[in-house]
């Protein structure tokens, strides 16, 4: 039961979550959020353009990548509801785990094969593919360890919404912070006035470096900060108000959630709501310079718009839900996603100054509908907070091969030998620009 003026549920009170433990959480997924940028927006272009892998084989890691995510997060996420130290907090354990994990493999990632740089191909895809799946799990641990304790936090709605939006606006800070830093390494370590090439792999070096420090800053002070209350305290609150409201709320098992019908259209709305703001963050880079034809320093300015766009749709999110509703407001920023694929595929290449309309459309609409369809996750779950991971882990795992098979199948079909004179499909990055974002957001309707 839900006090509709409070947002709160009624047959279960707790301690109200202080401003330090707020801003410890807030900050929780910052080393995430800062390899997330790197890894959607440069790694295929990194290992096409500076490592010269075949389009092919950036696909199948970057497939390889989403798999090892997507089956890690159910796994993880049954794990974290089950396993871990209770006394330090079993979410907390698991996202220590998976911080350690993502600082270590990332490290490799956008370095040259260590060790192997004369090595077969094959030796390196493996090399490259290992750290990949070893950096996926960690990654996967610390979104779900750090998803599923919103709601052992707090059961207001109202502070649900606000944590949300905290954690989504600062994941698009991260991204802004990657893309200045990126225009600023290709400007002192980058090779002059040369397209994107193998003399540019210290700039990617160096940002990871700084990714991986900065992000392993910021979760040494979530875990100082914030403290996870225990299962057995968390059972106690609940007996207690029991005792004076009624009866205890029966928390549900897995089998409960595969039999419940919203379960998959809350899954089906995640999933293409992450296809429409991950396939742009991973193509426009390749957008620019291959169908636009700009320089390479356009990879980190014109997503740094798409991003700033996105931060100010994170913060602009929450009035708008206060007044229509979070439908609406979700539906608001999916009709912006869709205007920006019809700008993606009639941009002139003659006025390319137009294109951060484009960005800023799909930037604010995509933060707009992510935060609205983790809001409506985090109420799914409401109290039920022992099967919390699962579904966080549920919806990622859609989220994760949903991805990694669309842009999977986007390599494997690019025209490796067209040129704009005899090739039909010489935009192809126009189309990808145009038709995933928008097809996704009309399906996810």
């Amino acid at each position: 039961m839900m006090d509709s003026r409070s947002g709160i549920y009624s047959g279960i009170t707790r301690v109200p979550i202080s401003a330090t433990a707020q801003f410890g959480y807030s900050v929780g997924h910052i080393l995430n959020d800062l390899c997330s940028a790197c890894w959607f927006t440069y790694l295929i272009i990194y290992l096409t353009e500076v490592l010269g892998k075949s389009k092919d084989v950036a696909g199948i890691l970057m497939l390889v990548g989403q798999i090892a995510d997507g089956l890690a997060t159910p796994l993880v996420g049954i794990a974290i509801d089950k396993l871990g130290i209770e006394r330090y907090g079993k979410r907390k354990s698991w996202h220590a785990i998976g911080t350690a994990c993502v600082a270590i493999a990332f490290s490799f990632i956008f370095h040259k094969c260590f060790g192997c740089e004369d090595s077969s191909q094959l030796v390196q895809q493996v090399y490259y593919g290992a750290f990949i799946v070893m950096f996926q799990f960690g990654w996967a641990s610390t979104q779900i360890s750090h998803l599923s304790l919103i709601p052992v936090l707090t059961v207001c709605k109202k502070k649900i919404v606000f944590l949300n939006s905290v954690r989504s606006g600062l994941t698009f800070l991260c991204g802004i912070g990657v893309y200045i830093l990126m225009w600023y390494l290709l400007h002192v370590y980058g090779s002059n006035m040369e397209p994107l090439g193998p003399g540019d792999g210290t700039a990617f070096s160096y940002l990871s470096l700084i990714v991986i420090g900065t992000g392993l800053t910021f979760s040494l002070l979530f875990h100082l900060l914030v403290r996870e209350s225990s299962d057995e305290e968390l059972r106690s609150q609940e007996d207690e108000q029991a005792e004076l409201l009624g009866p205890k709320v029966t928390q549900r098992t897995i089998r409960c959630w595969l039999t419940d019908r919203k379960f998959y259209i809350v899954g089906l709305m995640y999933m293409f709501t992450r296809l429409a703001v991950n396939v742009p963050q991973v193509y426009l880079p390749l957008y620019l310079t291959s169908s636009l034809s700009l320089k390479k320093e356009s990879i980190a300015y014109y997503p740094l718009m798409m991003l700033i766009c996105s931060v100010i749709g994170s913060f602009l999110s929450r009035p708008l839900t206060k007044y229509v509703g979070k439908r609406v407001t979700y539906i608001c920023g999916a009709v912006l996603v869709i205007g920006s694929s019809f700008w993606f595929q009639f941009q002139p290449k003659s006025n390319t100054c137009l294109t951060y309309g484009a960005t800023a459309l799909i930037g604010a609409g995509g933060s707009v509908m992510l935060i609205m369809s983790l809001s409506m996750t985090a109420d799914l779950i409401g109290i039920h907070t022992n099967t919390g991971a699962f579904v966080y882990g549920s919806m990622s795992l859609l989220d994760k091969i949903s991805n990694g098979i669309v842009i999977a199948l986007i390599q494997h079909f690019h025209p490796d030998h067209c040129t704009p004179v005899d090739c039909p499909t010489a935009n192809y990055y126009r189309y990808t620009m145009s038709t995933i974002p928008g097809g996704a957001q009309y399906s996810g309707q």
